[in-house]
């Protein structure tokens, strides 16, 4: 089996992000979350838990997933200790392992023997009318979605931030720390940085529908570096991020950031780099669990992707970079569920 590029933690992240697309009704869903296991009465770590709510707001569902990243495919012996560990875990209702490397024939006996759903997470070769229908596109994914995909930027970009608890007028530094409600280092973003980058990813996702489609820009040029541009134009965008719960120190008090203004230049960007294709498919059905079109990067902790399910024709894309705090482990870390209204 070839060897795809990703890291451990970046797999992780991207099978999380699989099983969010993968389940648009869940009401939380956490990488490296702790799960409490009444033999040892102790919390365990696992790696993505996906909790559901049923009609009468209880809690109906708690699946996990264990990613392993092996070099061989995972064994009897390996399968079967993540087995045991589900067993005594009796609040998950819905346990799977992925793989990124297959499972031996013993190995998949032993899940089956378990109830233990496997699924493999693998390079996407498969044309998309035999698992994803309903996309009603035709031929492996590599030539669907090309690589010069054109993505929204804020080339030029200016953040006017309002705290309505502030005690008086602030800045914000790129490398300030931002927190959560009580005070504590915020889970998600490790820097004002951090949150800049997911604020202005998802305000050109906002934005998409209302500015002109790529395909009717003219005028791109190639940069030295490869990336293809378009014009620019500007462009302001205000956000309300209350909901958030992103907290700044302003002369040591605690304050929410309530409104986010973003102005400068928008831009076409289409980018000439090789893109990686992966999908994570149900072991031995082969059955498409969730598909994901990965941008190339120079470094492996920040990369683009659009994720696509089976069951619908949304794509979602997702900006993702991990802190370097994620890069060796991942803990507690709640991914941001889709806006419904």
């Amino acid at each position: 089996m070839s060897k795809h590029p990703l890291t451990p933690m970046m797999v992780q992240y991207l099978v999380g992000l699989c099983c969010l697309k993968n389940d648009p009704e869940a009401v939380d869903v956490t990488i490296g979350d702790m799960v409490f296991d009444p033999a040892s009465e102790t919390s365990r770590d696992v790696d993505i838990t996906v909790t559901m709510q049923g009609p009468d707001d209880t809690t109906y569902a708690f699946k996990a997933y264990e990613v392993k990243r092996e070099g061989t495919p995972l064994d009897v012996s390996q399968v079967e200790q993540l087995c045991l560990k589900f067993m005594d875990m009796t609040s998950i209702t819905h346990p799977a392992i992925v793989s990124s490397s297959g499972y031996t024939a013993p190995a998949r006996k032993k899940a089956e023997r378990h109830g233990i759903k496997l699924y493999e997470f693998k390079p996407w070769t498969r044309p998309l009318e035999e698992q994803f229908p309903k996309l009603t596109m035709r031929g492996p994914a590599s030539e669907c979605f090309l690589v010069r995909t054109p993505l929204l930027c804020w080339p030029q970009h200016q953040l006017n931030i309002l705290a309505e608890q502030a005690p008086g007028p602030f800045a914000i530094q790129l490398t300030d720390e931002i927190f959560n409600a009580t005070g504590s280092a915020h889970l998600k973003f490790a820097s004002f940085e951090q949150y800049q980058n997911d604020l202005l990813l998802r305000s050109t996702q906002l934005l998409l529908p209302m500015v002109p489609n790529a395909s009717t820009v003219e005028g791109f040029q190639t940069t030295e570096s490869g990336l293809e541009v378009g014009p620019e134009w500007p462009h302001s965008h205000t956000l309300e991020v209350s909901n958030d719960e992103v907290f700044i120190k302003v002369d040591s008090v605690l304050c929410r950031i309530d409104r986010v203004t973003i102005t400068g230049f928008l831009q076409w960007q289409r980018s000439t780099g090789q893109n990686l294709f992966y999908i994570i498919e149900g072991v031995p059905d082969g059955e498409a669990f969730a598909g994901a079109v990965i941008s190339s990067s120079d470094s492996s902790s920040e990369l683009t992707a659009l994720f696509l399910s089976p069951s619908t024709r949304d794509i979602d894309i997702r900006q993702i970079q991990l802190a370097k705090k994620h890069q060796n482990t991942i803990r507690n870390l709640k991914l941001e569920l889709s806006k419904r209204g």
